[in-house]
C-alpha cells in the first residue's frame, strides 16, 4: 500500500470546491504533489538484485540468503509458496533487508512473495541443483560457437531446446571494479533455442546431461570472461597472501587489460553474488596463466578455498578442465605441455576436485577448441560420479602412476583403467623416449594385454632417462581407457 495518501484527500477536496478558482501555478503545483506521490509510491517496492527474478533456481535443502533493498526502518515478509512460512525481517536504515531461507528438495514452480507493504511476487521459481560455472573464453565460448569457430554437433541441440525443461540459465555481464560491487548484470531465463545458443557452452552441456540424469531442475550460471586471468577472479585479501602477485596496479584509475588485473573481476561479477547457494564450480581457465604454472600452482589452491569460503561450503566439489592442446607459439615447443602437468598435479594436491582431460578435443590452430559437448559432458561425469554417488561408469582418463623399469623397457602403470587400456594389439601414437643425452625420439609402445599398463621403448635409446606422452604444447596421441576417456599428457623422469 502506498503512503501519503492525505495528498490524494487533498487534491480531491481542492478540485471539488468550485468556487476555488485555479491559477496556473496552482495547476503546477498540483502536478508535482502527484508526481512526488508516483514516485513515493515506486520507492516503496522492495527492489531485489537481478539474480532474484522469475525462472530462478534455488540450491535445494539448504539455507539461501535472499536479500534486496526496501524502504529505511521498514518490516518485510517473504513467504515462499513451497511451505508458505512467513520469514520477517527488518531493514537497516539504508534500506537494506536479508532473509536466511531454508529450501525444500528439488521440486517446482513455486512463487515467493516479498512485501513491505506492496507485494513483489517471483514466479516460476524451481528449486533444484545450482552449480557456477567461471573462467575465460573456452567457458565463455557460447552453444552456437564463435564467428568462424564453431562448437561440433551443437545445431541440433539448439534447434531441440525446449523451454518447458527444468534447465535454467544466468548469464552475468562483463563487468569490472575496484571496489566492490552490489549487484551484476543478468537475468534467469528458460531455455529456448536463443537463450541456449548464446549460453556457455561447456556449461550446457553439462547442465544438459546432468538434468537428464537426475531429472531435478537445473540452474547454471555463466561468470566468465574472454582471456581473464585467475587473480582477476581473486579477492585482495586472498591475493595479500601470495608475495608473487603485483597489487600496486590497483593505484591506477584506468585498466587497459581489466580481465587481466587482479581483483577487478572479483569486485564486479562475483562479490554482488555474496550469499547464494551454490552445488559446485566449474571452471575451464588457464591459457592466460600458462606462462607462469609456478605460479598457478600457488593460486589455484587460495582460489578454490577462496570460492568454497565465498559460497560457504568448505568441501564444494571444484571441477576443472585442462587445457587442451594447441600451436601457441610452436606446436613442438613445452609451455603448454608444463602448464598442464601443473594442472595434473593440482588435481592430487587440492582435495575434492577433479579434472577433465581435453588430450583429444583440442585443435592446432585456434585457441577455441569445437569439442565443447566432450568438456561439458567430462565435467557431469565427474559431478554424477563423485558430487552424486552414482556408480558404473568411468569419470577420468587414464592418469600415470608409477613405472618400472627392465631392459630399457619401462612399463607404466594407469589410474582410472580398471577396465584396462586401448587400443590393445597395435602400437601407439604420442609417446618419446630420450637416453642420456638428452634427445628425445618416437618410442614404441604398447598396452600389456588386458591390462592398466603400458609398455615403452625403443631400440635407439638405451638407458633411458624420460619418457613423454604428449608433452608438447600441441601432440595428439590415441591412449584410451575402455570407456573411450583419453589419457592425460605426461613425462616421467626415470631415475
Amino acid at each position: 500500500m502506498c503512503r501519503q495518501v492525505h495528498h490524494i484527500g487533498w487534491i480531491m477536496k481542492l478540485k471539488g470546491n468550485t468556487k476555488q478558482k485555479l491559477n496556473f501555478m496552482d495547476k503546477r503545483i498540483i502536478l508535482l504533489f502527484t508526481a512526488l506521490l508516483a514516485i513515493s509510491c515506486v520507492s516503496a517496492k522492495v527492489k531485489l538484485p537481478s539474480v532474484f527474478t522469475d525462472h530462478m533456481v534455488l540450491q535445494q535443502q539448504t539455507v539461501t540468503k535472499i536479500w534486496g533493498k526496501a524502504d529505511g526502518g521498514r518490516m518485510v515478509e517473504l513467504v515462499g509458496s513451497w511451505d508458505n512460512k512467513t520469514y520477517t525481517v527488518k531493514s537497516d536504515e539504508k534500506g537494506y533487508f536479508e532473509f536466511e531461507v531454508t529450501t525444500p528438495a528439488a521440486g517446482g514452480p513455486y512463487t515467493i512473495q516479498i512485501s513491505d507493504g506492496e507485494p513483489l511476487i517471483l514466479n516460476d521459481v524451481l528449486i533444484g541443483e545450482v552449480w557456477f560455472c567461471s573462467g575465460q573464453s573456452n567457458m565463455e565460448m557460447p552453444v552456437k560457437g564463435y564467428r568462424g569457430q564453431p562448437v561440433y554437433g551443437s545445431h541440433p541441440y539448439i534447434v531441440s531446446a525446449d523451454e518447458k525443461r527444468p534447465l535454467r540459465l544466468f548469464t552475468v555481464g562483463n563487468a569490472w571494479s575496484k571496489e566492490a560491487k552490489d549487484d551484476v548484470e543478468g537475468h534467469w531465463s528458460l531455455s529456448s533455442p536463443k537463450e541456449v545458443s548464446d549460453f556457455s557452452a561447456v556449461a550446457y552441456f553439462f547442465g544438459n546431461l546432468l538434468q537428464e540424469k537426475l531429472q531435478v531442475p537445473v540452474g547454471l550460471i555463466n561468470c566468465s570472461w574472454s582471456a581473464s586471468k585467475i587473480e582477476a577472479w581473486m579477492s585482495r585479501e586472498t591475493l595479500d597472501t601470495i608475495p608473487e602477485v603485483d597489487l600496486s596496479v590497483l593505484k591506477n584509475t584506468e585498466f587497459g587489460y581489466p580481465n587481466g588485473t587482479p581483483t577487478l573481476l572479483h569486485n564486479a561479477m562475483v562479490q554482488p553474488l555474496h550469499g547464494i547457494c551454490v552445488k559446485g564450480i566449474l571452471w575451464y581457465q588457464g591459457e592466460a596463466n600458462s606462462n607462469a604454472p609456478a605460479l598457478y600452482k600457488k593460486l589455484f589452491p587460495a582460489f578454490v578455498q577462496q570460492w568454497r569460503n565465498f559460497f560457504h561450503s568448505p568441501g564444494m566439489p571444484f571441477y576443472y578442465v585442462q587445457i587442451a592442446p594447441w600451436q601457441s607459439g610452436n606446436k613442438d615447443e613445452l609451455d603448454w605441455a608444463l602448464f598442464r602437468e601443473c594442472q595434473l598435479e593440482l588435481m592430487s594436491e587440492v582435495p575434492n576436485t577433479g579434472m577433465v582431460i581435453t588430450a583429444d578435443a583440442g585443435s592446432e590452430k585456434f585457441i577455441h577448441p569445437p569439442y565443447k559437448i566432450k568438456v561439458g559432458e567430462r565435467l557431469a561425469y565427474w559431478a554424477l560420479a563423485k558430487t552424486y554417488g552414482i556408480d558404473g561408469f568411468a569419470y577420468s582418463g587414464p592418469v600415470y602412476q608409477s613405472y618400472t623399469l627392465k631392459d630399457n623397457m619401462a612399463e607404466l602403470t594407469f589410474d582410472y583403467a580398471a577396465d584396462g587400456l586401448n587400443p590393445e594389439k597395435e602400437l601407439l601414437d604420442g609417446f618419446e623416449i630420450a637416453g642420456k643425452d638428452g634427445v628425445f625420439v618416437e618410442a614404441k609402445a604398447e598396452v600389456i594385454e588386458g591390462s592398466g599398463k603400458v609398455r615403452v621403448w625403443s631400440e635407439l635409446v638405451s638407458n633411458p632417462v624420460e619418457i613423454r606422452y604428449c608433452f608438447r604444447n600441441y601432440k595428439i596421441g590415441n591412449l584410451t581407457n575402455n570407456a573411450g576417456l583419453p589419457a592425460s599428457p605426461f613425462r616421467v623422469k626415470i631415475k
